[in-house]
């Protein structure tokens, strides 16, 4: 279950919330933090740009419903990056499965 997915009930109590809201807040934070260090970042011979990014985009999509839309939506748009994204993701899962197995 990813944090920007409905909790069935965990938060419902209102610590949990209070918790969960909490655990939101950082992520965007941290997210967006990412995003600004990566800016500088992509423009030095240094190659942390743009795993930085993609980190922060990861985090950022993770925690906001906002955020995930937007970026969900701007990689429907762009089909041959989206294609790319999912055979990241695909190839990921396969390792967790093979993991499995043994």
């Amino acid at each position: 279950m990813a944090i920007n997915e409905p909790s069935s009930g965990w938060g419902r109590k209102q610590m949990n919330g209070v918790i969960q809201a909490v655990i939101r807040a950082v992520g965007v934070a941290l997210g967006l933090f990412l995003i600004v260090i990566a800016i500088p970042f992509a423009v030095t011979p240094i190659p942390l740009g743009l795993p930085l990014l993609i980190l922060g985009l990861l985090i950022l999509a993770g925690t906001s419903k906002t955020a995930h839309t937007l970026i969900t939506n701007f990689l429907k748009r762009h089909p041959g990056l989206w294609n790319r994204v999912k055979h990241i993701f695909d190839r990921f899962h396969k390792d967790e499965d093979k993991g499995g197995q043994g």
